[in-house]
């Protein structure tokens, strides 16, 4: 799992004026501004990290910048006169910081405690990845008060805003664009993942009905994950991912289809030898045809053996392999589409 990362939009006004003069409402609104924007570049030097592979300690320690310069942004705002007696697009931005501040506190916490049960069931998973789509939901109402506020200030005070946006916005934009399409798809992988692994729970404990309502509902699971991605377009030309994930739910259909007649089949002949000899073994003189009876039954369960263990020596070389495939993918996806930022 990726580590959780929230959206914040970046809002673009003029430029900010060293001299601070907040009696000019163009340097008014640049001064919060800027603030916003020091927040954008932690929020992208810390997801940069988490993205690109840096150590866990780098990674927190930026994310402690972050909540520094949230706090920061917070109190230089709060500090701020109010325009001609109107402190409300002040206080409007003031509210933000306190929401986003609150994220990476309050939020985050809950949300680590979730990606602590996520792996545990489908139901974790997708609340813990809908518990990030609320926070990021939060966000942007709280992104969409602050741009109707900015508005109302400039239209007020005869401010001419100009929508150009920059390259710091096209990054915010990316990470949240990214995070929505992984989500999506990450579900679909999941759900036959874990099906799979209380299929490989009911097998190694011989649970003949475990095992036959398992591959049933991985079949099921596969399939219907299969179909899901055919209507999913690739992430900016990028389909990688989504291929990993056929690979892998192609591996499920085909291990049931075709490989799990060989593991039924073990553990049914396997059941059925278990009678024989316990009965044989009460004989003290079997018959020719108990004798025969019995061997059958040894050579039965010896072929049934073998077609056992060749079956799940392939399927474990197999499942690995479309492993390996998604991990490397998936590593490789979140290093391609997450913006380098330092």
């Amino acid at each position: 799992m990726k580590q959780f990362a929230s959206f914040m939009f970046l809002l673009t006004v003029c430029s900010v004026s060293l001299a601070q003069n907040f009696d000019n409402p163009g340097e008014y609104m640049g001064y919060i501004s800027k603030q916003q924007e020091n927040i954008a570049k932690k929020f992208l030097s810390y997801t940069s990290a988490s993205a690109h592979g840096k150590k866990e300690k780098k990674v927190e320690a930026l994310r402690s910048k972050l909540i520094n310069e949230v706090e920061e942004s917070r109190m230089n705002i709060s500090s701020m006169p109010s325009f001609k007696n109107d402190k409300s697009y002040r206080d409007t931005a003031v509210n933000f910081m306190k929401l986003y501040y609150n994220v990476l506190n309050e939020d985050y916490s809950k949300i680590v405690n979730m990606e602590e049960i996520a792996e545990q069931s489908y139901d974790a998973m997708e609340a813990y990845l809908l518990a990030q789509e609320k926070v990021n939901e939060k966000l942007e109402e709280a992104n969409e008060r602050m741009k109707l506020a900015q508005k109302t200030f400039a239209a007020k005070n005869n401010v001419n805003l100009v929508d150009n946006k920059n390259e710091l916005d096209d990054m915010m934009d990316q990470v949240g664009e990214m995070n929505v399409y992984y989500h999506q798809v990450y579900l679909i992988f999941f759900k036959p993942y874990k099906q799979e692994a209380y299929l490989m729970d009911a097998i190694q404990k011989g649970n003949i009905t475990g095992i036959e309502q398992n591959k049933s509902s991985l079949l099921k699971y596969a399939q219907e994950g299969l179909e899901k991605l055919n209507s999913i377009k690739p992430f900016k030309g990028d389909n990688s991912i989504a291929a990993a994930c056929k690979t892998m739910l192609s591996f499920y259909v085909k291990e049931v289809n075709d490989k799990m007649g060989a593991i039924s089949d073990f553990y049914l002949t396997k059941e059925r030898f278990a009678g024989i000899k316990k009965e044989f073994d009460k004989k003290s003189s079997p018959t020719k045809e108990e004798v025969d009876n019995y061997n059958k039954a040894v050579n039965d369960i010896n072929k049934a053996s073998n077609a056992f263990n060749q079956t799940s020596q392939a399927l474990n070389q197999q499942r690995k392999e479309a492993l390996d495939n998604w991990n490397s993918t998936e590593k490789t996806f979140f290093d391609e589409h997450t913006p380098h930022y330092k």
